[in-house]
């Protein structure tokens, strides 16, 4: 059965992806900061160079005659060699102003009329203008700048302090390429040391050097994970081979009695024979029987089908279906409980719970026995006991696992009963204990098992 299909990306392509585009990005934003800052500061620069310009094209104009105007204009801008246009004006005794000298940027008409700073279109491109008026004469001064040179040079100047990271741009996504596909190398190294996992030999994940804090609860979990794996394969293979071997007998068993029924000649050897064919089918019915009981025990399965019962009804019904049984083997099968005891919990397996343990009793119990089953709602306590020939106390822990079995070995038992016992009762939350059972005529006592619900 195939699994659900993910769609598979690089983790180191989206790494560096998501790094080099943040780069980049930020790189592109401290650009455009980088721009408009150089062309605020070009714009305080050239435009204290328009005034600057202005008021000594002003005092130049002042104190010079007209015929050496032009003279002095060409010499101070040849001098200065600045990105700027001008014209000089002179107010007549008319009123009308008269164009002194001018750049040859500049037009013949009034380039602006508004004083101080002025933006405006001329010939079709925008520039900035400053225009200052003697205040003792008749003379204006206005000095123009085309915007142009004020781009450029903010574009210079966010060129040259921008160049040094738009060089370092590719070092850095190789940098960067190179820093995360180191940190990603215990990644690869988790990957490898998975796919090298042996199926026959599971054990923990072996990574060289410390392990990242990202990571490690996923190998932690992967560990643990390997670990369950490998218990559940070991109690696997125990249980099968355990199974193999105690089916081993009776199947050999069976064999010989039905090679003995086959040759007797003697009727009353051959239904003798028969019957212990039909006593160890019965054997290995149960013992079948009590291993797919076991095989069933699924604890995910068991918590999602909890509801809520009365455990003495149960018990009711299970003790009925064994008396018959204990009457076969002339015993006393006794009941010791009142209604209201309620669990919530699988009910089936609760009911194999019970019926194990009456069962198992009943089974190492000799003829004339007696067997009792107790419920002590208050104290939420299930308590079978019977006064059979008891287990030593060192070894009652033993009984547990697998195919254990008493002292009693001729009883008809097989060593699975208390097994799955222990396995629903940690499923269920409950807790097991063994003490002494009921006293028996000889001094001795039987064995008595508990089991402890949780509390509600």
């Amino acid at each position: 059965m195939s699994g659900p299909v993910r769609r598979v990306y690089s983790l180191r392509r989206r790494l560096l992806v998501l790094l080099i585009g943040v780069v980049a990005l930020l790189w592109s934003v401290s650009a455009l900061v980088a721009f408009r800052t150089a062309h605020a500061e070009a714009d305080e620069l050239f435009d204290a160079q328009l005034v600057q310009v202005a008021e000594t094209l002003l005092a130049i104009v002042a104190t010079n005659e007209d015929a050496h105007v032009a003279d002095e204009m060409a010499e101070h801008q040849h001098a200065y060699r600045l990105p700027l246009a001008f014209q000089v004006w002179l107010r007549e005794q008319d009123g009308n102003w008269r164009l002194l000298v001018r750049s040859s940027e500049m037009p013949q008409e009034l380039a602006t009329n508004a004083p101080g700073f002025d933006e405006h279109e001329l010939h079709g491109e925008l520039w900035r203008f400053f225009t200052v008026n003697h205040d003792h004469s008749n003379y204006r001064v206005i000095v123009g700048q085309h915007h142009d040179a004020r781009y450029r040079l903010a574009g210079k100047i966010a060129l040259h302090l921008l160049l040094p990271m738009l060089v370092g741009l590719p070092l850095m996504a190789l940098a960067i390429w190179a820093v995360v596909g180191r940190a990603l190398r215990p990644v690869t190294a988790a990957a490898a040391a998975v796919g090298d996992l042996d199926a026959r030999h599971l054990g923990p994940l072996r990574l060289p050097g410390s392990l990242p804090a990202e990571i490690a609860p996923l190998v932690c979990s992967l560990d643990a994970l390997v670990g369950r794996v490998t218990e559940v394969l070991d109690n696997e293979r125990r249980f099968t081979a355990d199974a193999a071997h105690e089916l081993r007998t009776p199947l050999a068993a069976l064999k010989i009695q039905a090679q003995v029924a086959r040759r007797a000649g003697d009727e009353a050897v051959r239904g003798h024979a028969l019957d212990q064919v039909l006593t160890g089918v019965d054997r290995m019915t149960h013992l079948v029987e009590q291993l797919l009981t076991l095989a069933r025990l699924d604890p995910d399965a068991g918590a999602a089908a909890g509801e809520y019962f009365d455990l003495a009804e149960l018990a009711q019904g299970v003790c009925s279906a064994l008396t018959p049984l204990a009457r076969r083997g002339q015993q006393t099968l006794v009941l010791e409980a009142e209604p209201g005891f309620t669990l919530c919990g699988n009910r089936w397996w609760l009911e194999v719970l019970l019926r194990n343990l009456i069962d198992n009793a009943l089974r190492y119990t000799p003829a004339g026995g007696r067997v009792t089953v107790g419920l002590d709602a208050r104290g939420r306590c299930l308590r079978v006991a019977d006064d059979g020939p008891g287990i030593a106390t060192e070894l009652r822990e033993q009984m547990l696992t697998r195919f254990a079995r008493g002292a009693d070995i001729e009883a008809d038992g097989c060593g699975l009963g208390l097994s799955i016992v222990a396995r629903i009762a940690d499923i269920a939350g409950a807790t097991l204990a063994f003490e002494d059972g009921l006293p028996r005529p000889d001094g001795g006592v039987g064995l008595a098992v508990l089991v402890h619900f949780p509390l509600r």
